[in-house]
């Protein structure tokens, strides 16, 4: 797994271990970890399903160039995703690699706001999770839609930046 900087459910900055990956059904997970164990020697594990973050403004909804995590409140696509997650496990045990990865730092800063948690046993983790099993990805989408849209949101959270800069300077003028 790969490590990136995000925000949590209460906005604190952490760093955490995962795995970034679209599904056959095109949408978008991030499963990933802080490290922590239960009682029984368990990692325990987070999902969230990502997408853009909009904003309602005077002119409408507009991307604020963030990402944010989203619990997966349907059960069917929790299904879904649990499939995905046995896959990803069969496929790092068998060193195949069916499921379609990107790049885990295209979620820095990363705005979670709730997930879906999961455990896995140590020995499974190690056997892998670890940093050696996922280091030759070679599935990995390079220059994937997602990237470059995650890149147009960027220019335009700037460009409406810049109009609200000027909106706020036309409403002093005038008052």
């Amino acid at each position: 797994m790969n490590n990136v900087e995000i925000f949590d459910v209460n906005g604190n900055i952490i760093n955490v271990s995962g795995i970034y990956y679209i599904s056959p059904n095109n949408n978008y997970y991030f499963i990933y970890t802080k490290g922590e164990k239960d009682s029984d020697s368990h990692v325990v594990f987070y999902v969230v399903k990502i997408l853009q973050e909009i904003i309602n403004g005077t002119q409408g909804t507009s991307p604020t160039g963030y990402l944010i995590g989203i619990r997966i409140n349907d059960d069917n696509e929790y299904d879904i995703v649990k499939k995905d997650i046995a896959k990803i496990i069969g496929d790092k045990e068998n060193n195949n690699e069916s499921v379609r990865y990107l790049k885990v730092s295209m979620l820095n800063n990363l705005k979670i706001r709730d997930n879906r948690t999961f455990k896995l046993g140590i020995d499974t983790y190690n056997k892998i999770f670890n940093e050696d099993n996922n280091s030759n990805n070679t599935n990995i989408v390079e220059n994937s839609k997602y990237e470059e849209i995650q890149k147009e949101n960027i220019a335009l959270k700037y460009q409406i930046d810049e109009l609200n800069k000027k909106i706020e300077l036309i409403k002093d003028i005038v008052n």
